[in-house]
């Protein structure tokens, strides 16, 4: 007998609601035993049509960063030159500052292979 899980929609206001911070905290929770039958412990199997992300699922809205989708090389950096940094640290600084758009990654030097450092 196939195990009957709740539909997707229910499942992860269920597993919202638990306040879950990451991916492991998500691991150690359905782990515990406190995980109802009808929720499962590998959704994105269960839901491979509604799956988006963990974030998603635990409702942090993180994206794994292989997921993110950026602007294109020539967008960002036109972007970040109109801000007038001077230095890697105001780089930096600006990262941390929660006014980088989310489609600009932090590390540039590792996402796009047409960095050049110069």
């Amino acid at each position: 007998m196939t195990k009957q899980f709740r539909d997707f929609e229910s499942a992860r206001e269920f597993v919202r609601k638990l306040n879950l911070k990451s991916q492991q905290e998500w691991k150690d929770y359905y782990k515990s035993g406190k995980r109802p039958d009808d929720i499962p412990s590998n959704p994105h199997a269960t839901y491979k049509n509604e799956w988006i992300s963990m974030g998603d699922w635990i409702g942090t809205g993180s994206i794994a960063p292989q997921l993110i989708q950026f602007r294109s090389f020539q967008e960002a950096r036109e972007f970040v030159r109109k801000l007038n940094l001077k230095s890697q640290k105001e780089w930096k600084e600006y990262c941390t500052s929660g006014n980088k758009p989310d489609d600009i990654p932090s590390n540039p030097w590792e996402v796009y292979t047409e960095w050049k450092n110069k």
